[in-house]
């Protein structure tokens, strides 16, 4: 394609990262699997469908196990159950340090004096990205945490 250019070496680092450039979006560490251990377990996201109008957003993952030892992937199915955000999703806003952002009730009841702030999820990931308070992989890592969280005994299931 760029034979015709002469390419310093610095260019030709960048070229060769972008062609070695795995074609997955993220690869994200999970804890490991409770009933294989020896391996380090990933979420790799495959695709990602996102509908602006419908405020929806579908991820198409696998759970990827591999040797701790080599390295190499394990050819073992696990399960991947729908990661999906709809408009009428909530995510809680995080601060700056990434903690979740409690503020004080205006008519506490049952002795709840604080509460999280809600957010919608699709706007907030977009005014994370847009606003640069997250870059990609870092939205992506912070989703996969609230979804890890309502799906954990589906996803450490075995088949």
């Amino acid at each position: 394609m760029n034979e015709h250019l002469i390419i310093p070496e610095n260019i030709k680092e960048i070229l060769k990262n972008i062609e070695n450039t795995a074609l997955y979006l993220a690869e994200l560490p999970l804890q490991a699997h409770p009933r294989l251990p020896q391996f380090e377990r990933r979420i790799r996201v495959l695709d990602i469908d996102a509908k602006s109008k419908q405020q929806f957003i579908s991820f198409r993952y696998e759970q990827i196990l591999k040797d701790r030892e080599t390295g190499e992937e394990v050819n073992i199915p696990l399960p991947t159950p729908e990661w999906i955000i709809y408009k009428e999703t909530w995510s809680y806003l995080r601060g700056a340090d990434n903690h979740l952002l409690e503020l004080p009730v205006a008519e506490p009841e049952d002795d709840k004096a604080t509460d999280k702030v809600k957010v919608p999820s699709y706007q907030y990931m977009l005014w994370l990205l847009k606003s640069n308070k997250a870059g990609f992989t870092e939205l992506l890592a912070s989703y996969l945490d609230e979804f890890v969280e309502k799906h954990k005994e589906n996803l450490d299931a075995l088949s």
